[in-house]
């Protein structure tokens, strides 16, 4: 599997970093090969005082994954990887290319990350867009990798402790879960990751920025980083490594937007700043998806 390519279903942005600007020249930094496409199209995020743009028809959506199946085999596609949808009819369309790939090729892996909103703004997605990525997309994924609010959201627990919420999320399908984005306060933020057989956390310190894109760069490096085999703290080490790097270099440089593409792969056998420490005591750090 960790040869074939991942097809990442998502936003694009003619200016800045998040959905597909994000993921995609990460994951072709990692060595992967990537069909991207666009669920919405802007020219960049709504941080700024202009925006243009906007979801893309759900028949062109349609059309453009079906097309790709023209192209490509089901079973040259390794990883499906789902991230900021426009709109519940491209929810529905891209939930048919999942069953669609999945008829022909059971072993396809899908990471549904459930954009929605987040614990300052609220929803930043049309109820009707959370109701379909809640019932559309999020039951067909294999990994589920939302931000607090997005997890406490999809598990029906508004105001629920992480790593409850976490095992509300494991189900047969969803095997995987990452939490993202959790402040405790004290300057550190947390990233927590599990399975049924074992959670870990990574805390990492509260950088003076927050750019968009961080929760893209994250799910992109955590797909692949499972993908090709790796257990799941250590993908979560590599997530959060991935995110602070990027993080950290658009803060000492000044800039307003991450650079996946200057991202540097770390080698396999390289350390982490920062380690993934269990939070409970059913550990297995060899199991694998």
């Amino acid at each position: 599997m960790s040869g074939k390519a991942i097809v990442s279903i998502q936003s694009q942005l003619v200016f800045g970093c998040a959905g597909n600007n994000a993921a995609v020249p990460l994951l072709q930094r990692l060595g992967a090969t990537v069909y991207a496409v666009p669920t919405t199209l802007l020219s960049n995020t709504p941080h700024y005082p202009t925006i243009a743009g906007g979801p893309l028809d759900p028949a062109l959506v349609e059309a453009l994954l079906d097309t790709l199946l023209d192209r490509i085999a089901p079973s040259d596609i390794g990883a499906i990887l789902t991230g900021y949808i426009g709109s519940s009819g491209a929810a529905a369309a891209t939930a048919r290319f999942i069953d669609r790939v999945r008829t022909d090729h059971g072993h396809v892996l899908v990471l549904c990350d459930p954009v929605m909103g987040d614990k300052d703004t609220g929803l930043y997605v049309d109820e009707a867009v959370a109701a379909a990525i809640a019932t559309d997309l999020a039951p067909r994924a294999d990994i589920l990798t939302p931000n607090l609010f997005e997890a406490q959201r999809l598990a029906g627990l508004p105001d629920g402790d992480p790593d409850v919420v976490l095992g509300g999320l494991l189900t047969s399908r969803a095997r995987i879960v990452a939490i993202t984005g959790i402040d405790p306060g004290d300057g550190f933020v947390t990233t927590l990751a599990g399975h049924r057989k074992g959670r870990w956390r990574v805390r990492t310190p509260k950088l003076a920025l927050r750019p968009t894109g961080t929760g893209d760069v994250f799910s992109a490096a955590f797909l692949h980083a499972l993908l090709h085999g790796v257990d799941t703290p250590a993908a979560l080490e590599r997530g959060v490594e991935t995110v602070f790097g990027l993080i950290e270099a658009a803060h000492r440089t000044g800039a307003r937007e991450l650079d996946p593409g200057g991202f540097a792969p770390l080698p396999a056998d390289a350390p982490v700043r920062f380690a993934a420490t269990p939070t409970s005591n059913k550990i297995d750090r060899a199991s694998r998806i």
